[in-house]
């Protein structure tokens, strides 16, 4: 991890490549990082970056099934909270590939600054699993139906064309212009503001009861996999359950469940395949 303190704004970089994989050595130095920017003084606020192709990939995807894993610090037990109590308010600047946790990262900032290209997705249910923070959050920034849509069918969508309430800010122009636009947004803060975390709003929409229904009448008659059930019920536990720490541990039972499945060792098998015939990077 790389932290630069730039006009009182603490810039911390992600810096594993290719892909920026959320691995355990990568968890254990945004922890730190995290928690240093918050000793000091004189940082007013916290940028978080990926450098190169994207902010980060999500999960390594080597490590599951494994220790490291599930090993302190894990996502979302231990690093998402971090963020969202951090005394500095964290901003997330986002470019290029933020594929499942690092996706579930950027929703656990405080806020969220975007380059208009950036490609997002949750890809979890191709692993056989869910998203499984994102199950809970992301229906707090856009319409239930559209969530329900967006992780079921693992689509990979570009910022600029999320609705909702997804991103404070879109940037154009050159990739790179993402950091100085985080940096500008950060200035621009008042650190006495109360800065509302995406798991303090309420689930998005006037009738996210009635978005949901539509949801699983939309997926009724299709053959869904165990995974795509699994996160239909866990979106919904987001919806009914009466506040987000309940909804959250129902999606990590569901988790649990899906975890040790046959299908979620076939997703990670056929996924490691794919990577060796395709030169080992992620596409």
């Amino acid at each position: 991890m790389i932290t630069e303190i730039i006009d009182g704004v603490a810039l911390i970089h992600i810096d594993s490549p290719p892909v920026n994989s959320l691995s355990h050595r990568v968890r254990l130095g945004l922890f730190e990082a995290l928690h240093r920017a918050n000793e000091q003084e004189t940082v007013r606020a916290i940028v978080l970056h990926g450098r190169g192709r994207g902010f980060s990939a999500g999960g390594d995807i080597h490590e599951m099934g494994t220790a490291a894993a599930t090993a302190w610090p894990q996502l979302s037990l231990d690093l998402h909270p971090v963020i969202e109590n951090s005394r500095r308010p964290v901003i997330a600047a986002v470019h290029g590939i933020t594929f499942g946790g690092g996706f579930e990262t950027v929703l656990a900032c405080h806020y969220r600054v975007a380059h208009a290209e950036a490609v997002l997705a949750m890809p979890e249910i191709t692993l056989g699993l869910i998203p499984l923070s994102g199950t809970q959050r992301l229906p707090r920034l856009m319409e239930v139906e559209a969530a329900v849509d967006f992780i079921l069918r693992g689509e990979r969508v570009r910022a600029a064309d999320f609705g909702g309430a997804m991103f404070d800010e879109i940037v154009t122009g050159a990739p790179d212009d993402v950091v100085s636009a985080a940096l500008a947004f950060a200035r621009r803060l008042n650190p006495n503001d109360l800065h509302r975390l995406v798991r303090e709003r309420p689930i998005f929409g006037t009738a996210p009861e009635q978005s949901l229904q539509r949801a699983y009448a939309n997926w009724r008659d299709r053959t869904v996999s165990a995974a795509q059930q699994g996160a239909l019920d866990a979106i919904a536990a987001a919806v009914t359950a009466p506040d987000f720490a309940a909804g959250l541990q129902r999606a990590r039972d569901i988790y649990g469940t899906l975890q040790d499945s046959a299908g979620a060792r076939a997703g990670r098998d056929s996924f490691l395949s794919s990577r060796v015939r395709d030169g080992g990077e992620m596409q």
